[in-house]
């Protein structure tokens, strides 16, 4: 339909930005001199077909970056399912995990391994827990997150600090007891630095 009000058969291949925008200023042109109500919406209706065969394949490729996008932040769900089940077992024995200054410790470990990975980071020995059994299972916990095979093949796939913070920010890894990111390092819009 829309090829048969142009001069030139236009089809959203052939209909870039550039030539919708030139086509849209010779509608408006022409819109200005229309006399009749009839001939204003004849020019009305052209340019809205115009306008929907620019917007057509911008939509699909801004739907198709936001999929690529999601499926990237994705990419870690099941590692962090094991890990905050992890730090659930752990919450039942030391409830102290859910103090600030351990979530706070715990995160700068996240951060530096993982968000904005530092070269050659070594987790530490202590995480603010009040005994050495409690330091060195949150400690295992968070190696074996920071080692799991996805974290480490997302560290590479996800090019920027924001991204890896995304993926772990991924509201949909929860454990059976509906645990997730937010139970043990809270939720933040932008990275935070640690």
């Amino acid at each position: 339909m829309a090829q048969l009000l142009f001069a030139q058969p236009l089809t959203p291949q052939a209909m870039t930005i550039n030539k919708g925008i030139i086509e849209l200023r010779k509608f408006l042109d022409e819109l200005a001199e229309k006399k009749t109500d009839a001939d204003r919406l004849l020019v009305l209706f052209k340019m809205r077909a115009c306008i929907e065969l620019i917007e057509d394949p911008l939509k699909e490729r801004a739907d198709k970056q936001k999929a690529a996008y999601a499926a990237k932040t994705r990419i870690i769900k099941k590692a962090l399912r094991q890990f905050f089940s992890a730090l659930d077992r752990i919450y039942d024995k030391y409830q102290e995990l859910g103090d600030t200054d351990v979530k706070e410790q715990m995160y700068r470990a996240i951060y530096r391994g993982f968000i904005q990975p530092q070269r050659g980071y070594v987790l530490p020995e202590k995480f603010g827990m009040f005994s050495d059994k409690g330091n060195d299972l949150v400690k295992a916990a968070l190696h074996g997150f920071l080692t799991h095979p996805q974290v480490v093949a997302a560290a590479h796939a996800l090019k920027t600090p924001k991204d890896r913070f995304a993926a772990f920010q991924d509201g949909d890894a929860q454990t059976a007891a509906g645990t997730n990111y937010v139970s043990y390092f809270g939720y933040s819009k932008q990275v935070r630095v640690a």
